[in-house]
C-alpha cells in the first residue's frame, strides 16, 4: 500500500491489467490477477500485516496498533514505513492506516493524519485510498487492487509516473509471488494439523 521502489519481482502469476494514471489530484492505481489459489489463502496473505516486510519490496516496518470488531467488520490501525527509491532519488515514508475488512471479499484503507511528533525525516501521504478486492472464479480468485493517492512532496516531474508505475508494479507482483509461495507451499507439505 506504500510507495517504495524495487526492480518487479519475479512471479509465478501474471498480471491481467495493470494501470498508473496521474491528473492533478494525485496517482490512479488499477491493478487485476488472475490467482490459481484459495480464497482463505489469499485473504490470509493480504492481511498478513506484519509480515510484509519479509515479502514486499521496501516496506520496512508495518504495525498493527489497534484492532476492533464494527458490524461484523474489523477495523484496524496500521503503521507502515517504507522507502521510495528511484534512481538518485530516496525518500522516507510513513503512513497511519485505517483499514477496515470485510472478511473474504474487500480490504479498505485510507491515510489518517499522521500524529504530532512523528518522525520528520519521514514523509507521508496527503491523501491515500486503497482497495483489495478477491472475486471468487473458476480455478481460483480474481485479486483486484485500486488506489488513489498523493504523495506530501514532489516527485521528480517526468520520472515520477514512472517511479510509482514501478514501485506498485512491484509491491502487486511481490505480493503475487507471496500467495503463490505459499500456496505451493501448502500444496508439497498438505494443510497444518
Amino acid at each position: 500500500m506504500l510507495l517504495v521502489l524495487f526492480e518487479p519481482a519475479v512471479a509465478g502469476p501474471q498480471l491481467s491489467r495493470f494501470e498508473v494514471t496521474r491528473d492533478a489530484a494525485g496517482y490512479r492505481v488499477d491493478a487485476s490477477a488472475d490467482l490459481e489459489a484459495d480464497l482463505s489463502l489469499v485473504w490470509e496473505t493480504l492481511t498478513d500485516y506484519e509480515k510484509l516486510p519479509q515479502f514486499v519490496p521496501g516496506i520496512r516496518s508495518v504495525r498493527v496498533l489497534a484492532t476492533h470488531e464494527e458490524s461484523g467488520r474489523q477495523r484496524l490501525l496500521i503503521e507502515q514505513a517504507g522507502e521510495l527509491r528511484f534512481l538518485f532519488f530516496s525518500r522516507r515514508v510513513a503512513v497511519l492506516l485505517d483499514v477496515e475488512h470485510q472478511p473474504q471479499w474487500r480490504v479498505e484503507a485510507r491515510a489518517l493524519p499522521r500524529p504530532r511528533g512523528a518522525d520528520s525525516s519521514e514523509a507521508s501521504l496527503n491523501q491515500f485510498e486503497g482497495t483489495y478486492t478477491l472475486m471468487p472464479i473458476p480455478g481460483g480468485v480474481r485479486l483486484g487492487y485500486r488506489a488513489r493517492f498523493t504523495p506530501e512532496f514532489a516527485l521528480p516531474p517526468i520520472l515520477g509516473s514512472l517511479a510509482v508505475r514501478r514501485t506498485m508494479q512491484a509491491q502487486f507482483e511481490a505480493m503475487l509471488a507471496e500467495i503463490d509461495r505459499r500456496r505451493l507451499a501448502l500444496a508439497a507439505h498438505g494443510p497444518a494439523q
